[in-house]
């Protein structure tokens, strides 16, 4: 099949869309399928596209405008090069204030699909008016799309539900994981490479892209109980974003000691530094690091953390990219279950229930990959970290355990099969 994938994304930047979008691109073309990305022109470097074409749009950097810029522009380059390449469907990263995905279509006559990785009037907060251009909006594309793309099974019902979509037009695939790249290392080595102690301390982490409805501040809440009981817990928190500068304040009123590391914006392909003496913090920001040291800290910890808030992410349901991530090196995870993402992950494939526990007066249930306790809830969390920590063989199970899910489950291959299933059984695109 060949197809376009155009999304509004700087993707020299790697956090969960982009790194979706690579992916994904890369899993088809792998599969023999003729793929063209289009986005904007990138700050920085251009990621490696591995058998697939990339095709940049000249972005305006004027803040307010560089979206609307994109999709007027769009408009026109897609059309013109889509005229040029003849792809049997355009794939179309979901866009807000516009109607572009079906204008093109109408204009090349070819059909569209689009994938919504959440749900915009449940998550933005605008006036009415400008809710009633989103509607508008996404009325149109959402309406004339051949197929809808939804990472979540709630942000597909909701879709239907507003806008009045067929469920048959309506097709949950959830994102994937490299397998190839978050696989499990040894714990020694990966401590050995950042300059962690590999013996005197246990390590707890979170890794992922700031944004609210990380739940950031529940795992900073719950830290400060947890050295309370175990001192020699050092906890690491990966990552960066536009949000969440507050963090090491946060941490700090806490009572907890901070490290913070300086930033990779300018050399985001440098080897990051290594981290300093774990006795001189308890807990370390690690700012933005080199993509290709995720998956070592990830391998660096005993135990990784999701704890989504709920709020936005009960209406919308969620996709954790790093859920897989954690579960690709084979880390037990502590997650909260907010619209599924729990038990959809940790509790067994046949989605048997796992064991609810009374630690610390709290309630957490025990599954085969890790534990789920209730969102916004500080204490709880504490509760389940405590748990694992007291139970080292049953971390080690869940860790083989969720290292097989991945492997079942989680691949960008079979994402990649699932999306290009749907696109031949609602338009009838045979492959090659």
């Amino acid at each position: 099949m060949r197809l376009f994938y155009i999304n509004y994304a700087d993707l020299s930047v790697a956090y969960g869309a982009t790194v979706c979008i690579v992916e994904l691109a890369k899993a088809l073309a792998k599969q023999g399928h003729e793929v063209t990305v289009v986005a904007p022109q990138f700050k920085r470097n251009a990621p490696t596209s591995d058998g697939f074409d990339l095709l940049t749009i000249p972005n305006r950097n004027i803040r307010f405008l560089r979206k609307v810029w994109f999709y007027l522009a769009s408009t026109f380059w897609v059309t013109l090069w889509a005229l040029r390449r003849r792809p049997n469907i355009l794939y179309w990263g979901e866009m807000t204030y516009t109607i572009t995905p079906y204008l093109v279509s109408k204009l090349t006559g070819i059909p569209y699909a689009v994938i919504a990785h959440g749900f915009a009037p449940d998550e933005l907060r605008v006036s009415k008016w400008r809710m009633a251009i989103v509607k508008w909006c996404q009325k149109i594309y959402f309406g004339n799309a051949a197929v809808i793309v939804t990472v979540t099974p709630k942000i597909a019902e909701r879709i239907h539900e507003v806008y009045g979509i067929p469920r048959e037009r309506l097709v949950p695939i959830e994102n994937g994981v490299n397998l190839e790249r978050f696989k499990p290392i040894d714990k020694t080595v990966t401590r050995q490479q950042l300059g962690l102690p590999a013996d005197d301390y246990t390590y707890i982490g979170w890794v992922g892209y700031f944004f609210p409805w990380s739940g950031v501040e529940t795992l900073l809440r719950a830290a400060k109980r947890v050295l309370a009981k175990h001192p020699m817990v050092r906890f690491i928190i990966v990552g960066h974003g536009l949000w969440g500068t507050h963090l090491s304040d946060l941490a700090r009123s806490l009572g907890l000691r901070v490290c913070e590391l300086k930033p990779l914006h300018n050399a985001p392909d440098a080897i990051s530094p290594s981290v300093p003496d774990p006795a001189t913090w308890e807990v370390c920001f690690t700012g933005e690091v080199a993509n290709e040291q995720v998956a070592l800290f990830i391998n660096a910890l005993d135990i990784a953390t999701a704890p989504y808030p709920g709020g936005r992410n009960e209406k919308s349901g969620g996709s954790s990219m790093k859920i897989r991530e954690y579960f690709g090196c084979g880390v037990p995870v502590v997650t909260t279950d907010v619209a599924g993402i729990g038990t959809r992950w940790l509790i067994g494939v046949s989605g048997q229930q796992g064991d609810t526990n009374s630690f610390g007066g709290e309630r957490i249930l025990v599954g085969e990959r890790g534990i789920i306790v209730p969102p916004d809830d500080a204490d709880a969390f504490a509760a389940a970290l405590l748990w694992l920590l007291e139970h080292p063989q049953e971390r080690q199970r869940m860790g083989t355990a969720a290292r097989q899910f991945a492997e079942a489950y989680c691949s960008w291959d079979e994402v990649a099969r699932q999306t290009i299933k749907a696109f031949e059984r609602v338009i009838g695109v045979p492959k090659g």
